[in-house]
């Protein structure tokens, strides 16, 4: 949902079902999550009207996949939980690299990263005020609440929209 202006068409995300938490599977086993996401996207393109090879596309923020309130299994959470996982303060408690190498496990952070959205319409439906097409997405995936280093989410597929 949000408001959709023309010359240019512009698009701004305000509400509405704008992510979804999704986790893929690597060749190598690997689980990657990340948030498909659309937030506060602001999307623009060049014309006044949605015709069939019509492309517009924009930036938009990309939240943390977990809230300050998920634990981890070892109970450690943002805002709630434990500081630290048990059996883990003999390892910080040498006052040198122990407390480094588990910092960032340790302490949690909500992360917003930035993605972006290209998208070409290939059809058009005027009667019903529907239009479909392509897209391409980039945005980074999850960082396990600040832990790990982002990878990068090359998604493609079709869109919907009703306008």
């Amino acid at each position: 949902d949000g408001p959709l202006t023309t010359n240019p068409i512009t698009f701004h995300e305000e509400d509405g079902m704008d992510h979804q938490p999704t986790t893929v599977k690597l060749p190598n086993a690997e689980y990657v999550p990340f948030l498909f996401t659309v937030k506060n996207l602001l999307a623009t393109g060049n014309g006044s009207e949605f015709k069939p090879g019509f492309t517009w596309g924009g930036e938009f923020e990309v939240p943390s996949y977990r809230t300050g309130g998920f634990l981890d299994p070892k109970g450690r959470g943002m805002y709630s939980g434990y500081d630290q996982a048990v059996a883990l303060p003999a390892l910080q408690a040498d006052g040198k690299g122990g407390q480094e190498e588990l910092f960032k496990e340790s302490n949690k952070v909500f992360d917003i990263g930035k993605g972006a959205i290209e998208m070409e319409v290939n059809k058009v439906n005027a009667e019903l005020g529907e239009i479909g097409g392509v897209f391409v997405s980039k945005q980074p995936s999850d960082t396990d609440m600040g832990a790990k280093a982002p990878k990068t989410i090359l998604m493609k597929g079709i869109f919907y929209g009703k306008v």
